[in-house]
């Protein structure tokens, strides 16, 4: 009897220490799936860069260059249909076809967990072609010439904060505070030059810049939906009067000030993570840029038609070549009459 006992205690032991093992491999299990999920893998890095905020404690250098291409047709008619089928007049067609690329170079950098300082520095090559044809009544007397200019952009500061951190039922959501300096050419007072046909006139040159400081603040939220990411931001730019010594294109100087429209701009997309290296997005951004004013002796007045709304649809992927290396890659199809028609843009980050 006492043998059974000993051997019904042993039992109970055994079982029990068994039981306290695969308790003890469950949690070391859960504890390994925890640091995990701690740790993201490199193509949700990407997308927090690209579409969000990384914070990360390491510096991120991102050489990158963007292509945009756009054309803009404008049918002037000065006369009066007859019959309601017959137009008497004149019958202009000017057309504008635009190519700028950009090439910039944006430093990041985390100063802490919650605090990330960011450097853009832009380079701008745009080259654009105007079209005149229907003059003095002929189809055939057509005119065509080109204008092109390189020089530095508008280069700006950033600065993001965190907010809230990423949990199971809170997105993670991130504030934004930017500075634009007016480092490029600006696009005021541009002189004109009459073409060898005499048919057309075309700016000297191109501006690379807006000419004038802006502000910028804005929140960005994103929120982890394994295997998707889902993103969304919301923001708006505030551009400061400036004086200029000429905003005319007439002959002599013709001093004013300048008040670009500012600009309210909203975005939300989504990403999926493939697999550990590669990811793709799919985005919508949408901006409304209000109408600029110009004041001419103590007089202002709105300037017709430079309100704007600049809609596009992106698709986008990036690939990491290795823990510090990435392609970044992102098309951008205008879905409204003010924006660009393509855009094409390559990046590649890399962190030290």
């Amino acid at each position: 009897m006492r043998d059974t006992a000993s051997l019904f205690y042993v039992s109970i032991v055994a079982a029990s220490l068994g039981a306290a093992s695969t308790a003890h491999a469950q949690m070391a299990d859960d504890e390994e799936e925890v640091v995990r999920e701690a740790r993201p893998s490199k193509s949700v890095e990407n997308v927090l860069r690209e579409e969000h905020t990384l914070f990360s404690d390491r510096l991120t250098i991102e050489p990158g260059i963007n292509y945009s291409y756009s054309d803009r047709s404008q049918l002037a008619l000065r006369g009066f249909l007859a019959l309601d089928a017959i137009f008497l007049g004149e019958i202009s067609v000017d057309a504008v076809e635009s190519h700028i690329t950009t090439f910039d170079l944006n430093t990041r950098y985390g100063l802490t967990d919650r605090l990330e300082l960011g450097v853009n520095l832009p380079f701008v090559y745009r080259t654009s072609t105007y079209q005149s044809m229907g003059d003095d009544f002929s189809t055939e007397k057509n005119s065509e010439t080109s204008v092109d200019e390189a020089d530095l952009g508008d280069i700006s500061l950033s600065l993001s904060y965190r907010l809230f951190q990423e949990t199971e039922t809170r997105p993670d959501l991130v504030w934004n505070l930017g500075v634009r300096a007016p480092t490029g050419t600006d696009p005021y007072g541009l002189d004109v030059r009459t073409d060898a046909s005499g048919n057309l006139e075309v700016p000297t040159e191109l501006p690379t810049g807006n000419g004038v400081w802006g502000v910028n603040t804005g929140v960005s939220l994103l929120k982890t939906l394994d295997p998707a990411i889902v993103f969304a931001n919301l923001g708006y730019t505030y551009n400061f009067e400036e004086s200029f010594d000429d905003i005319s294109a007439s002959e002599g100087n013709q001093p004013g000030d300048v008040k670009l429209g500012d600009t309210i701009r909203a975005g939300f997309g989504t990403a999926f993570a493939l697999n550990e290296s590669l990811s793709l997005s799919l985005s919508y951004s949408h901006e409304y840029i209000q109408q600029s004013e110009t004041t001419q002796g103590g007089a202002t007045s709105k300037v017709v038609g430079s309100d704007a709304n600049v809609g596009v649809l992106n698709l986008g992927g990036t690939y990491a070549l290795d823990d510090s290396t990435s392609i970044v890659t992102s098309l951008g199809v205008g879905l409204t009459d003010d924006a660009s028609d393509i855009s094409l843009t390559f990046r590649m980050p890399f962190q030290m």
